[in-house]
């Protein structure tokens, strides 16, 4: 519907639940027990303006996509600033598994161009390496910070 929003549907609820956990966060380091974990899945095309050419890539994207990253940059910006929380943004690109047969055709293609250097485009990642980095990141005390897809293939294979 018209109140499903990349802003009401990814920003919003995520501060919503950044809040809680901070909340939660603040009375339990009162009580000496080390920060709570807090994972976001955010996307690698947040990282545009880090890599050479996203700047130039995203003033070409379209607006929903715009929409979208100013949402999810938003997020991790909170979480910056969120230091009650061990927090970790996992940020893969294009997310799939076997089911989804309408990416698997350009799922080479994406692999290839991360393999050859390709500044703006990572290496996609399957939805059970997503979820199992999800879960590492979040049992692991040393985990936090931004993780690409390198990071989440390591964390997931922890598991």
């Amino acid at each position: 519907g018209p109140q499903s929003t990349y802003d009401n549907i990814t920003r919003k609820t995520a501060l919503l639940a950044i809040a809680a956990a901070r909340d939660k966060a603040r009375m339990q380091s009162l009580l000496g027990v080390p920060p709570m974990p807090f994972v976001f899945v955010s996307c690698a095309e947040a990282g545009w303006p880090d890599v050479q050419f996203g700047d130039k890539v995203e003033a070409a994207a379209p607006d929903w996509l715009k929409r979208y990253l100013t949402a999810k940059r938003a997020v991790e910006a909170e979480l910056r600033n969120s230091p009650s929380l061990r927090t970790t943004a996992l940020r893969p690109s294009l997310i799939w598994n076997w089911q989804k047969l309408d990416v698997l055709p350009v799922i080479p293609i994406f692999n290839l161009a991360s393999a050859i250097g390709v500044p703006f485009v990572d290496k996609t990642v399957r939805v059970e390496t997503l979820a199992k980095a999800a879960v590492a990141a979040a049992r692991d005390p040393t985990v936090s910070g931004v993780q690409r897809y390198d990071g989440m293939e390591r964390l997931a294979k922890t598991l």
